[in-house]
């Protein structure tokens, strides 16, 4: 980045020149007005600081020479000065400068300058949904955009469009409000407003030939995030463009964010299960909806057989390889409505909605010899399992049922382990084959 630092006063453009250097930026300084617009002359810059006071030229005037000349055009340029008054950000703003700064904050200032700068150099990634009729604007505008890197799917009709757009897709929408065919411009905003109102989450920008404050109004109060006159200004459009699309993103990259700590906080990271955290928040809502609907709802809990035993002679590391397999199998046989939990150490728990007791104690047989099966880092591994329900028009709290399918577990763990018992709606029952052959 290339900073034009114009100063009388020696003290600034050193302090200048050493942050532009410790940055790793390029400075070029000039004592005066005519100096730095000889520079100009002769190379492009990123960014200009002028202080409105100056030897020859004021920083206005300097300012307004800036803007007619190739090289400055389309440069951020601010003026510094102690004299904070209205009248004189008028006239500088009226000559072209981008912002008129105190002095005494040129720290703060550089920042600016790297961010102003930088900001422009950087190509985009994304995709714009545009819908223009005029081939010639179409022209310019796919031009401009491409040039910031971003893809552009062009429509001519605006229902054409609407039927095309995809939320997960297009970072911007930019409408021609009037576009040929029976949907305006005008109406593709509305409609897409309905659909997604979150104007962060789907930016439009709207642009017309008629510029009447009326209309602009109606426009913004209909959900557009940003406005362009027609002609359209390619510095001008180039930046309104980009803030949308940096900011959809910015705001897609936190949701996503957000997304990832939520599941951190709610997931186990060992096994891939929900946490105690996860059932703390959703149990009740589980159990409610069930009691209200007076649908069936069942619990498994399995626990891992003498698995202190497999941490003592194989060490923690088989010993959590074990609880992992568990886990992926667990969530490989879950239903969409399941709820799989590690419950505890070696304990895991699963909340299953619309499941009556005896296809619970299927699946449960059908766990137990999966697990059995697993023999994760070659090592045997088996787990007692107990099993309940909720007994059909009676209300029951969730704690309930996870109290008597511990209560099954211990049971099986005295019988012999790597069985399956079952408390529930139906009475008690056992898997007689496996206690028999455990107690053989």
């Amino acid at each position: 980045m290339k900073v034009l630092f114009v100063d009388h006063s020696k003290v600034f453009r050193s302090v200048w020149e050493r942050m532009v250097l410790h940055a790793g930026h390029e400075p070029l300084i000039a004592t005066d007005g005519m100096s730095g617009l000889r520079l100009l002359e002769n190379q492009a810059v990123d960014f200009i600081a002028v202080s409105l006071s100056l030897p020859d030229i004021d920083g206005i005037r300097f300012t307004r020479q800036v803007r007619t000349m190739p090289n400055g055009r389309g440069v951020p340029i601010v003026l510094l000065t102690s004299a904070q008054d209205n009248r004189t950000r008028r006239r500088a703003f009226e000559a072209g400068a981008t912002d008129v700064c105190p002095k005494t904050g040129i720290e703060e200032l550089f920042h600016r300058a790297s961010r102003m700068a930088n900001h422009d150099d950087q190509k985009l990634i994304g995709r714009v949904l545009y819908v223009e009729d005029s081939r010639t604007v179409f022209k310019v505008m796919t031009r401009l955009m491409e040039s910031l890197g971003l893809e552009v799917d062009h429509y001519v009709s605006a229902a054409e469009a609407y039927t095309h757009f995809d939320d997960k897709l297009h970072d911007l929408v930019i409408s021609d409000i009037l576009v040929e065919g029976d949907m305006s411009g005008i109406a593709l905003v509305s409609q897409l407003r309905e659909t997604h109102p979150n104007k962060t989450q789907v930016p439009i920008l709207a642009m017309s030939g008629m510029d009447d404050d009326i209309r602009r109004v109606e426009l913004f109060r209909l959900g557009i995030n940003d406005f362009i006159p027609k002609p359209v200004i390619r510095e001008e459009a180039a930046a309104r463009i980009r803030n949308l699309v940096v900011q959809k993103q910015l705001f897609d990259k936190v949701q996503q964010q957000r997304i990832q700590l939520y599941e951190m906080a709610m997931t186990d990271p060992l096994t891939g299960l929900y946490n105690r955290n996860s059932l703390a928040e959703f149990a009740s809502k589980i159990a409610s909806a069930a009691n209200r609907h007076d649908m069936d709802l069942s619990v498994i809990i399995l626990d891992l057989d003498h698995f202190k035993t497999i941490n003592d002679e194989h060490g923690h590391l088989a010993g959590d390889q074990a609880l992992a397999s568990v886990g992926a199998m667990l969530t490989a046989s879950c239903r969409e409505e399941d709820f799989a939990v590690r419950f505890g150490g070696e304990e895991m728990l699963l909340i299953l909605p619309h499941c009556p007791l005896s296809d619970a104690e299927a699946r449960a047989h059908q766990l137990r010899e999966r697990i059995e099966k697993l023999r994760p880092a070659g090592i045997e591994v088996t787990a007692s399992l107990g099993v309940s329900s909720r007994p059909s028009g009676r209300p029951i709290v969730l704690e309930q049922l996870i109290r008597l399918a511990d209560q099954a577990v211990y049971e099986a763990k005295s019988q012999g382990r790597n069985q399956v018992v079952v408390h529930g709606s139906l009475g008690r029952s056992t898997d007689p084959s496996h206690r028999a052959a455990n107690a053989a």
